[in-house]
């Protein structure tokens, strides 16, 4: 029940902004999330674990989202983060891709998507809280080709 809700106030968040600007009316400052889309976030640090692509982190209601850039400061892509809630924004040059998503069960892509590229293709991880991290594929000449959001696997405990 609460995957359902927090996936639909993701999708809130992303269409109210796109439907406020499409009818004309004004945007209050609390409706919207500072930086979110710009090429390079004001007062944002790229938090990337790679050279090869930007990372920034945005929190708005309870929910994280991570916008990925090229290292030249094209926006690719915007994901939401939150534990049940994993989605992408439509923005950026892969606004249209699919999200791939891995079950934390089996550790399978819940859906099967393709993507073209010049391979051989290399993947890097651009992004890891304590619960999950992103890692970005790309190509031989370092263009973008999907992403997923990966549960991170928990160290064992020691036995006792």
């Amino acid at each position: 029940m609460i995957k359902p809700l927090l996936t639909l106030a993701v999708l809130a968040v992303a269409f109210t902004a796109a439907q406020t600007h499409a009818t004309g009316q004004k945007l209050e400052a609390n409706d919207t999330i500072q930086g979110l889309g710009e090429r390079v976030p004001a007062g944002k640090k790229n938090v990337s674990l790679s050279p090869l692509f930007k990372v920034y982190t945005f929190e708005k209601s309870g929910l994280t989202f991570a916008q990925v850039n090229s290292s030249k400061d094209e926006v690719i892509t915007v994901l939401a983060l939150t534990p049940g809630a994993q989605s992408r924004l439509p923005i950026g040059l892969a606004a249209e891709e699919q999200l791939i998503v891995v079950n934390d069960e089996k550790d399978r892509p819940l859906g099967m998507v393709t993507a073209a590229a010049s391979c051989p293709c290399s993947a890097t991880v651009v992004y890891q809280d304590a619960n999950q991290m992103i890692v970005v594929v790309y190509g031989s000449n370092g263009e973008y080709i999907t992403s997923y959001v990966l549960p991170r696997t928990k160290a064992p405990s020691a036995p006792q």
